[in-house]
């Protein structure tokens, strides 16, 4: 069946929510991917409660609240018989009060759609507490009626990148940077991707001097001016141009390095630019020549003619279907739980693949039904959305993630990050045949 963008299935009309993440939930991921980053939102006290679907959930390692009661996320209670009146002088004093402790180095502020629509002045009010307080006080538009999860990280990268003091670099055509990773949580898959992105650049003799964003202090991110090459990845394209835009970098807009083929790409790409071929290309064949031989036997008798599934973010999904092209199974269906924005081009880079974009809970759970019902997948890689679903094996992946962690090294990305993947995605089908036999002894 030919890849499709259609947002709903056609039987019947759909009412229920869907599937995805609010535009707020991608605020407080980037928060939380900057250790000492602190938030107001002006908006109702419900608002601190979603730091769960990070905190504790997705993310064991996160710090957005702290039994000492200086919870990094605050909110200003906002009661909608507050509405009419105004509320600006007590948003500034509250701004001016969290400002103003030793431990906090900068504040965001933004709000949510009862309070956005009224139409204060929060660049203005973030602009006099900056001046008064001598910190760093951004502005994040509030666009939650616009966006969703992956719009809401989007928008904080982007108002870094109009607001931060960029001032005083020295960039070098040796020096680079990641603008748009999505660190989504502080655990060792996401350290371990760094570590390997890291590797990559040094294999193209480039120094890779800041990543946007990496679980860094709010200080380091000012590293980020001395990049005389920029590359930007998805999470935050708007955001890398900006910067490009300000310090004259050059700018590539790449996909994830998910994925061999994609990694070996990266690399290749990353020494042309240095003249370092020679010294990548024994990077290469080095990651090559110690990955590949731990597939002969999983290939064969684990992967062949295998079917898989995904649920989940659309810039995963290119590192999903080339991985299992290359253990020669095959992806069947995937459904992107994101706004169809985000998806744009996504069907003619997957044939054959049946494409479902932003569906609705009822769609979501009738397009599965209807794929484990007539051809189930052997395996379906998917993000909490998609784990509850039919029969054969599941992996639990990407943003949100809330039955699998990485307390040790565990990445996606790069040449590491593959073989860890094809790990678990073996494990997951190995797995999946012993609850099979258990099932049949019941």
């Amino acid at each position: 069946m030919s890849a499709t963008s259609s947002p709903q299935q056609s039987e019947g009309a759909d009412f229920t929510q869907r599937v995805t993440y609010t535009f707020m939930i991608g605020v407080y991921l980037a928060v939380n991917a900057i250790r000492d980053l602190y938030l107001l939102i002006e908006g109702p006290d419900c608002t601190y409660m979603k730091t769960q679907y990070v905190q504790g959930n997705h993310d064991w390692l996160s710090t957005l609240t702290s039994v000492s009661g200086l919870h990094r996320i605050a909110n200003t209670a906002l009661h909608p018989a507050q509405m009419s009146g105004s509320r600006e002088e007590s948003l500034q004093a509250t701004l001016q009060r969290i400002a103003s402790h030793p431990a906090v180095p900068a504040v965001a502020l933004t709000s949510m759609p009862m309070a956005f629509i009224t139409g204060a002045e929060y660049a203005r009010l973030t602009r006099q507490v900056a001046r008064a307080s001598g910190k760093p006080i951004l502005h994040v538009p509030g666009k939650s009626l616009s966006g969703d999860w992956i719009d809401g990280y989007a928008e904080v990268l982007l108002s870094l990148a109009r607001q931060l003091d960029l001032s005083g670099g020295s960039p070098s055509e040796t020096k680079a940077a990641v603008v748009g990773y999505l660190f989504d949580r502080n655990e060792q898959d996401h350290v371990a991707n760094l570590r390997e992105l890291e590797a990559m650049f040094g294999a193209a003799g480039l120094e890779l001097v800041s990543v946007w964003l990496s679980g860094s202090r709010f200080c380091d991110l000012r590293a980020v001016r001395d990049a005389g090459v920029i590359v930007s990845l998805p999470y935050g394209r708007k955001a890398a141009r900006e910067i490009a835009r300000r310090t004259g970098a050059r700018l590539l807009e790449w996909d994830l390095p998910f994925g061999l083929d994609a990694s070996e790409r990266w690399v290749r790409e990353l020494a042309a630019l240095s003249g370092a071929q020679a010294k990548a290309e024994s990077f290469i064949d080095r990651q090559l020549s110690s990955i590949v031989p731990r597939l002969e036997w999983v290939v064969p008798f684990v992967f062949q003619q295998r079917v898989l599934g995904y649920v989940g973010d659309p810039f995963l999904l290119p590192g999903i279907a080339s991985l299992a092209d290359l253990v020669g199974a095959r992806l069947q269906f995937a459904v992107v739980t994101n706004r169809p924005h985000h998806a744009a081009g996504l069907a003619s880079k997957l044939p054959g693949v049946e494409l479902l974009v932003y569906p609705k809970m009822k769609s979501l759970m009738r397009a599965l039904e209807r794929h484990f019902e007539s051809a189930p997948p052997h395996l379906t890689i998917a993000n909490n959305a998609g784990i509850l679903g039919g029969q054969g094996a599941v992996l639990e992946f990407g943003f949100p993630s809330y039955f699998r962690h990485a307390l040790y090294d565990r990445p996606f990305l790069g040449f590491g990050g593959a073989i860890a993947t094809l790990d678990s995605m073996a494990n997951a089908l190995r797995w999946q045949e012993v609850e099979q036999t258990r099932r049949a002894m019941r």
